[in-house]
């Protein structure tokens, strides 16, 4: 039979059997019942086929506009709180010009406490978004607000505790803040990770980018001194931060998409925002460990360049004199902002070469394999001034490269495991885990040895992120 939701017809009729209107007045008022019926589905019968096909309707499309809308406020809130913690992480670096001039003693322990709030952050995030599914804006609004507080509280430092509570409170708001991968994860589905991820973390190096700039700006403007300046513009990024956070709470969170699987009876495919597991809880344990560790060598890369490149060419000068003694004062200033210039740009361009041709092509692999070739990139760079210890210009090289290569390998590493395993909140933790102790272990590391041997650290650390990657490809391809 052929039905809509206007006219009910026997096809039937042709085979001679009687039709089963009966009159004219009967046939009027079926088409008046359905005058204002939303569209029925329709529906083909015979002794060999059925058919059946859904005509959409207006309720369903006015739903899936209103979920796109909601992804798109959604990432667009993680981005703005992102922005906000570069602007409160890069607004330290021009306060600890002035906070050494009032605190006399070694700084050591304020950077350890640090380092506890990145790894109490992180871990204690994780774990409460896997207990409490549909609080994740709750937790990364918690960690916008330790970010404004430690924004106004490390240029009013005047003794090492207060530092140490200030950084303690920093790295742990930036720890909560680390949730938004996950919630963004969730909020967009799988084609879309990489994509979001490294557009997410790269406006991270946008806000550290612009600090030091606020701070410039504003002594200029109000004709201020450097320590005035710094309280005023660490004052507005603090209150920035703080209404992202409560923009963000007005926003309903995402929660863990339902796990979906296929079987060879149904044609329906999972849906694209929730991966089946394609592997063994175990395996999916080695690759989440894997996968720490990895975040945990390039995020100890990046940091550690932007954090010593200047100490990197004064322990050059100073060991070993003659080497490197045409770099002056203001070209360490410059040679530290190259990099994080290309750093940005690169996570950026990541974002774009993944959504105008990674993603369109069909071979097997080609995300891995570009994830690879950025670790590539990024040990390569590392490695020329370890070659040429005495070469200026491959020293620049080593900045542009190391800072292109490890911009996308963050959210590579990320979206990677998105696409092997339902994120949970413990996975969230891991990774974060893997993050936040990436910044002080690698760190500590440069502080033991000294930083004139910056380079050999940030060949080893890239060099871990290639060969666990290496291994990831190898899987994926096998």
């Amino acid at each position: 039979k052929i039905r809509t939701g206007l006219v009910m017809a026997d096809a039937s009729a042709s085979h001679g059997e009687p039709d089963e209107c009966d009159d004219d007045d009967g046939e009027a008022a079926l088409l008046l019942s359905h005058a204002h019926a939303p569209p029925a589905p329709l529906t083909f019968s015979s002794h060999d086929m059925h058919l059946h096909v859904e005509l959409p309707s207006s309720s369903t499309s006015t739903s899936l506009e209103d979920d796109s809308i909601r992804r798109k406020r959604r990432s667009v809130s993680y981005v703005l709180c992102f922005v906000c913690m570069g602007l409160a992480v890069g607004s330290t670096g021009p306060a600890f010009a002035d906070i050494t001039k009032h605190i006399h003693v070694n700084l050591s322990p304020a950077f350890v406490a640090r380092g506890a709030g990145g790894i109490m952050g992180g871990t204690l995030g994780g774990l409460i978004l896997q207990k409490f599914n549909t609080k994740g804006h709750a937790i990364v609004a918690a960690g916008a607000a330790s970010t404004a507080l430690a924004a106004l509280l490390i240029p009013q430092a005047r003794v090492l505790w207060q530092a140490g509570v200030a950084l303690f409170l920093l790295d742990a708001g930036c720890g909560l803040l680390q949730q938004a991968n996950t919630l963004i994860v969730w909020a967009q589905p799988t084609n879309r990770h990489t994509i979001w991820l490294n557009i997410l973390n790269g406006t991270f190096g946008f806000g550290s980018l612009l600090a030091p700039l606020a701070v410039a700006a504003v002594a200029f403007m109000f004709q201020l001194n450097h320590q005035t300046a710094v309280c005023y513009a660490s004052t507005g990024a603090a209150a920035v931060a703080l209404a992202s956070g409560v923009g963000l709470v007005s926003i309903d969170s995402p929660t863990q998409p339902k796990i979906t699987t296929t079987t060879s009876s149904s044609s329906s495919p999972s849906s694209p925002s929730s991966p089946t597991p394609s592997s063994s809880y175990g395996r999916q344990i080695v690759q989440v460990i894997a996968t720490a560790l990895a975040l945990n060598a390039s995020v100890g890369a990046e940091t550690t360049f932007g954090a010593f490149a200047e100490a990197y060419v004064i322990g050059q000068q100073t060991k070993h004199p003659g080497r490197l003694a045409n770099i002056s004062e203001s070209e360490r200033d410059i040679l530290s902002s190259a990099f994080w210039c290309s750093f940005t740009f690169g996570r950026f361009a990541c974002a774009f070469a993944l959504d105008r041709y990674i993603q369109r092509k069909a071979t097997k692999g080609a995300e891995e394999i570009a994830l690879l070739m950025q670790a590539f990139l990024a040990l390569v760079g590392a490695l020329m001034p370890v070659v040429a210890p005495a070469s200026r210009a491959a020293l620049w090289a080593s900045a542009l490269c190391v800072g292109a290569g490890v911009a996308g390998l963050v959210a590579g590493f990320l979206a990677q495991v998105a696409r092997a395993m339902p994120v949970s909140g413990n996975v969230a933790a891991a990774t974060a885990l893997g993050t936040m102790t990436g910044v002080s272990l690698w760190q500590t590391i440069t502080t033991a040895l000294g930083a004139e041997h910056m380079m050999e650290i940030i060949s080893v650390a890239t060099g871990v992120a290639l060969v666990i990657q290496a291994c990831f490809v190898a899987e994926k391809l096998t």
